[in-house]
């Protein structure tokens, strides 16, 4: 009989002991898959999160934000300065103007409530001026009272204002065609009774309906979006754009884009980043991950000390069969091989049951994980916002879209994630027996058979 087969059957001989040998270590063997793939996952969507989210940088002309404030709009000198920055994948960008009532055939589908009038209340005011004595003051100048807008936007890329799957009817417009054509919000379309294929007049041209949409905000819905270049004619404002969005092709580049984009484009543009909220976005992944590393750590510590203790005890229950197999000629590296190789076999079979059960608990444990330091994160923006630091309102929708990114994080058991859990398996079984195989190497047959 062969050494590796003397081993096989010897693990046999105590069934119950090598029952609960085989239960410990297959727990300790699930453990360290489980982590493996949670820590896996976790820097999967870490990278992906770095790449697609939140890698957003905003140009605006200097002293504009939102359509309000003073300055001039950004040229298309300024858009190519921004596009050949080193990190920028790609840009989209946008002018938007107001259609007033003079300027347009569409009536506005806004009315105008206490804070509208009030931004537009300097237009309700009266310029007087006294006469000579004794007549009556006369309004020199009377500014109409205000009325609704419709807002317009000019857009090289249509779908990061209005997603495709938005639309109601219709087809999405191409953001480089210099053709009359836009999508129209579903209320305003209501409101002047359009569909897609009609007209209306703006900036006394006629522009055709390709597109309805419907996003569930009121203010969008009441809006038209045309292709860049023909807001850009209508409105004499050749190559002139209010805002910019520079996507990053990492979220570890950001700094040093922004940098760079201050450099080259100087006072002429504010440029901002959402480079904290990344950060911090990211450090529940990231703790995951620290913790998955040493769970892995751990349960491979575990289940060494584990087959060790089992192989120790096995070979001091054994110590007159090795002194005796020594003493009729046997092999001491033969009689060393026999009992790695039962090591071997009990590591084998506890690997067969743990990665069964690491790829069963996998999934829940991954995102039980996420959900509790998503939790704790989410816990820790709110006390943040409370003394008004990056949790004010805008920064706190972000945290949120970003907070429930995060908590998609999918489950998911690799071949690399495989093939290191097996160097793990393998390691557990030379270290477990290592120091079995070092007691084994030091008995000596006559000591053995006179003591015992």
């Amino acid at each position: 009989m062969n050494v590796l087969s003397r081993g096989i059957r010897n693990t046999l001989r105590s069934p119950m002991r090598s029952g609960a040998i085989i239960f410990m270590l297959a727990i300790s063997i699930g453990l360290v898959l489980a982590m493996l793939v949670a820590r896996g996952s976790v820097e999967t969507k870490i990278a992906e999160l770095k790449a697609t989210t939140a890698t957003n940088i905003t140009i605006n002309p200097a002293g504009i934000q939102g359509g309000m404030g003073s300055g001039n709009a950004l040229t298309s000198t300024e858009l190519a300065a921004i596009k050949s920055t080193a990190h920028v994948s790609q840009t989209s960008a946008s002018l938007t103007d107001q259609l007033g009532s003079d300027d347009t055939s569409l009536m506005p589908s806004l009315e105008l409530g206490g804070f509208g009038q009030r931004q537009q209340r300097f237009e309700q005011s009266t310029e007087s001026t006294p006469m000579m004595e004794g007549e009556a003051t006369t309004d020199v100048a009377t500014r109409p009272a205000p009325t609704p807008r419709t807002s317009v936007t000019g857009s090289d890329s249509p779908t990061s204002i209005i997603p495709e799957s938005k639309l109601t009817s219709g087809t999405m417009i191409d953001g480089h065609s210099n053709d009359n054509i836009a999508l129209v919000g579903k209320t305003l379309a209501e409101k002047n009774g359009l569909s897609v294929g009609d007209t209306f007049t703006a900036y006394e041209t006629t522009i055709t309906i390709k597109g309805i949409y419907d996003t569930t905000n009121t203010f969008q819905n009441s809006s038209i979006v045309m292709p860049l270049s023909t807001v850009q004619a209508l409105t004499d404002q050749a190559g002139a754009v209010s805002n910019v969005t520079a996507v990053v092709d990492s979220s570890d580049n950001v700094s040093a884009t922004v940098a760079a984009l201050k450099s080259n484009l100087g006072d002429k543009a504010d440029v901002t980043s959402q480079e904290e909220q990344i950060a911090s976005s990211l450090e529940p992944l990231e703790g995951i991950a620290s913790l998955a590393l040493t769970g892995v750590i751990a349960a491979a510590i575990a289940g060494a000390i584990i087959i060790l203790l089992a192989m120790v005890m096995i070979v001091r229950e054994r110590r007159r069969e090795i002194g005796v197999i020594k003493a009729i000629g046997g092999n001491t590296t033969k009689v060393v091989g026999q009992f790695m190789s039962e090591a071997l076999t009990l590591t084998v079979v506890s690997a067969i049951v743990g990665l069964g059960l690491g790829v069963l608990v996998s999934g829940p444990m991954t995102q039980s994980l996420v959900n509790n330091q998503s939790i704790s994160s989410a816990q820790t923006t709110g006390r943040t916002s409370g003394m008004g630091g990056p949790g004010r309102p805008g920064n706190m929708q972000l945290a949120g879209q970003l907070n429930a990114n995060i908590r998609q994080v999918t489950s998911t058991l690799s071949p690399q994630t495989f093939a290191l859990s097996t160097g793990v398996i393998l390691l557990i079984a030379i270290v477990g027996s290592a120091i079995p195989a070092w007691f084994i190497s030091r008995i000596r047959p006559a000591e053995v058979l006179r003591t015992e």
